[in-house]
């Protein structure tokens, strides 16, 4: 059916189009319609939201595979082989080294040494998969932890503020927020070359709020929204998943500045 200005309109009868036919020269009965405009409308919109949903969940899994590579790479390729020369160098430790007159291999000081580097990497590795300051400190402390251990490892400055975070929050909660630090911090190690970087996490009444800028040579939004990587799709998604809100700020040229905003929860009390 068409609308008066000419736009058609889908229409559905809202009763059987048998009564709606009137006898031999009885009055027309007017048929009541109801206008599918909305519905329409609707199951557009939920197609578009399901194939949003199974786009995501495809990231999401060949997140978790390249994740999982990285870590198999690096205990094989890096822990693995640091540990092997290690062993064989431990068999030798302060023996004559032969066709070498008056020199030894390496002390068992130094391979300790060695071993120290090789037990910080797995540390390092073991804070990324699971953060013991999160679960027995609380927020403030591990988001302090791994800005202060983000700058040192990859030599660029963080300023770090946390203020008025409760203790109790809601684990699920403090597990998001501390993701979307390690995720922010990530894509500013890989992509943005900062020197520096400020990351501000505040509580503020029913809400709390994390503010993430740096120096870095900045980026087309809309472009990033488009591209490949799973970062921003999965900081947003973590914030959302908060019932919070996400936006990030950038521009070729400028850094970045990533905000959100989620309400407060805090654990049940009685629990852990």
């Amino acid at each position: 059916m068409s609308h008066k200005d000419g736009k058609v309109v889908p229409l559905r009868p809202a009763f059987g189009l048998a009564s709606a036919i009137p006898p031999s020269g009885a009055n027309p009965i007017h048929v009541l319609a109801e206008d599918l405009s909305a519905l329409r409308s609707a199951e557009a919109a939920l197609q578009a939201s399901e194939a949003a949903r199974h786009e995501l969940a495809r990231r999401l899994t060949e997140a978790q595979e390249e994740e999982r590579t990285r870590i198999a790479r690096e205990l094989h390729d890096d822990i693995g082989q640091s540990l092997a020369i290690l062993r064989i160098q431990l068999l030798r430790a302060d023996q004559p080294v032969s066709d070498g007159a008056g020199r030894k291999h390496r002390s068992i000081q130094e391979l300790c040494d060695d071993l120290k580097l090789i037990i910080n990497k797995v540390s390092r590795l073991s804070h990324q998969l699971h953060s013991a300051e999160l679960e027995y400190l609380g927020l403030a402390v591990a988001v302090r932890g791994h800005c202060r251990e983000f700058s040192e490892q990859y030599k660029i400055s963080v300023e770090c503020s946390c203020e008025d975070i409760p203790e109790n929050l809601d684990r699920d909660l403090a597990l998001n927020l501390l993701r979307v630090v390690q995720e922010a911090l990530h894509n500013a190690a890989k992509h943005s070359k900062a020197t520096s970087i400020r990351v501000t996490l505040r509580g503020s009444g029913a809400h709390l709020s994390l503010l993430i800028t740096d120096d870095g040579v900045g980026f087309d939004v809309g472009q990033a929204k488009l591209a490949v990587g799973l970062g921003l799709i999965s900081m947003r998604e973590r914030v959302h998943l908060a019932g919070g809100e996400f936006k990030i700020t950038s521009a070729p040229g400028t850094g970045a500045h990533i905000a959100a905003r989620v309400p407060l929860l805090l654990r049940p009390s009685g629990l852990p």
